[in-house]
């Protein structure tokens, strides 16, 4: 999940090197990601091709292939390229209730600049549902996600200070995350960036 990596950073995006310092392979990825990001912008998903993706990045499909099992996982890095998690500095020791304050914030704030992007990301949730296999791909990636998330969870915060189990907690914390970005997507004027920010604070345990 956002808080911590709902879709891993597998691109890597966030590296600070120059493109020229990356080894080929990592910049044979990169173009095709950024291609396919292009055409799926253009064309939507179900209309665009690896065919298309390699013209586009001037490759072969064969280095496609070299670099993505299938479509779909092609599909998974532009998602995960165009949506990164939000991960604000928690400090060492912070409470969970001062956790919480300082996600809340922090979505409040990526929800108003992610609003331009809204129509892609929803675009891939749509692919999803539609497309079982990717869909299940989403699921395995999720579940690996929640118990590491849990874990790290029950390592920072004794399971005791939590509100609910860990393992729910996580969950619950994703599906809030997710649902007010939407409705600030949909609604700005109604679900504002402080109400997104408000909305974190009862997922502190009373007293924490």
């Amino acid at each position: 999940m956002y808080i911590l990596g709902l879709y891993s950073a597998a691109m890597g995006s966030g590296s600070t090197g120059s493109a020229e310092s990356l080894p080929k392979r990592e910049r044979t990825r990169r173009a095709l990601v950024r291609a396919a990001a292009e055409l799926i912008g253009e064309r939507g998903y179900e209309r665009t091709s690896l065919e298309a993706v390699a013209a586009r990045a001037g490759l072969s499909r064969g280095a496609i292939y070299g670099n993505f099992a299938d479509r779909d996982a092609l599909f998974m890095a532009v998602a995960e390229s165009l949506w990164q998690p939000v991960s604000p500095d928690f400090p060492r020791g912070a409470s969970l209730a001062e956790a919480m304050n300082i996600l809340g914030r922090a979505v409040a704030a990526e929800a108003a600049a992610r609003r331009a992007r809204a129509v892609g990301a929803l675009s891939f949730q749509l692919y999803a549902l539609t497309h079982e296999p990717m869909r299940r791909r989403l699921v395995e990636a999720n579940r690996e996600v929640y118990r590491a998330a849990a874990e790290r969870l029950v390592a920072d915060h004794a399971q005791a200070g939590l509100p609910m189990p860990a393992a729910a907690f996580v969950r619950a914390l994703h599906g809030l995350i997710e649902g007010m970005m939407l409705l600030h997507f949909l609604t700005p004027e109604l679900v504002t960036e402080e109400a997104v920010a408000a909305a974190f604070a009862g997922f502190a345990a009373p007293g924490d």
